[in-house]
């Protein structure tokens, strides 16, 4: 261990601990919001919708499908929903609440489609990766979304070479944050919980799966908030608001 307690916050001062050196071969990436600018390709994707259907997509709308989003993600999470009902269900709840007369099966594929399309990256997304595999790290994907989406982005973005596994929770039969998809995770990459470092934007599935499978995290916060004012209170090992804090700590 590091020696120190707690959340371990990142800033561009820290350079007394080198991770890679001291400790992490393999560095697992949740996808969503912390390789690709989820919320950006999110409302692409909803703005050409509304221009497909005619409908005036504003913020009201998009608040009202993150909330019934987000609901039905956390009942995936918790192993209550499978996900192909998950991605029609949240699409009739919106459709039910707003009045819309679209069918929740084609906006679901239409959504899909486009989203997979989208190349919005987070800030510093490609940097850390390069600087992992110049590096040698070996850098994993781990990842609860859609197999379409997420292998779409993959290569509308030019990032496949980068990762030399894709785990996508639904090809698998379990999901973050279960102790079986990250047994799944180690086995396949022959490598110790100690070995490894979650980063991930989720506290709910990347930080608390780390925290059941004994792999350290590092909880990519940008939105600052406190992890107390979160559903799940969980500690992660690190936190950070920007990827480039991670570039700073890995040099």
């Amino acid at each position: 261990m590091l020696g120190l307690q707690g959340i371990k916050h990142i800033s561009f001062f820290s350079k007394m601990f080198n991770i890679i050196d001291m400790r992490y071969k393999h560095f697992l990436f949740d996808a969503d919001n912390t390789i690709f600018d989820y919320r950006q390709g999110e409302k692409n994707a909803f703005n050409e919708i509304a221009r497909i259907y005619n409908l005036n997509f504003d913020d009201a709308v998009l608040d009202t499908y993150h909330k019934i989003n987000k609901e039905c993600w956390k009942a995936y999470e918790r192993g209550e929903l499978p996900q192909d009902k998950l991605l029609v269900l949240r699409f009739k709840n919106l459709c039910d609440e707003l009045d819309f007369d679209i069918e929740p099966y084609a906006m679901d594929n239409l959504f899909t489609e486009l989203l997979s399309k989208q190349t919005c990256l987070m800030p510093y997304a490609k940097q850390i990766l390069d600087i992992l595999r110049d590096e040698e790290c070996k850098i994993q994907m781990i990842t609860n979304g859609v197999s379409e989406t997420q292998y779409g982005r993959l290569k509308a973005t030019g990032l496949e070479s980068y990762f030399e596994n894709i785990f996508v929770s639904s090809e698998m039969g379990c999901q973050k944050p279960d102790i079986e998809y990250f047994d799944i995770v180690l086995d396949k990459i022959n490598a110790k919980s100690d070995e490894c470092i979650i980063i991930g934007d989720r506290l709910e599935s990347d930080i608390l799966g780390g925290l059941k499978s004994n792999i350290d995290t590092i909880w990519l916060n940008t939105k600052q908030t406190s992890n107390m004012d979160e559903d799940i209170h969980v500690k992660p090992t690190y936190e950070i608001d920007s990827l480039s804090k991670m570039m700073e700590l890995i040099r």
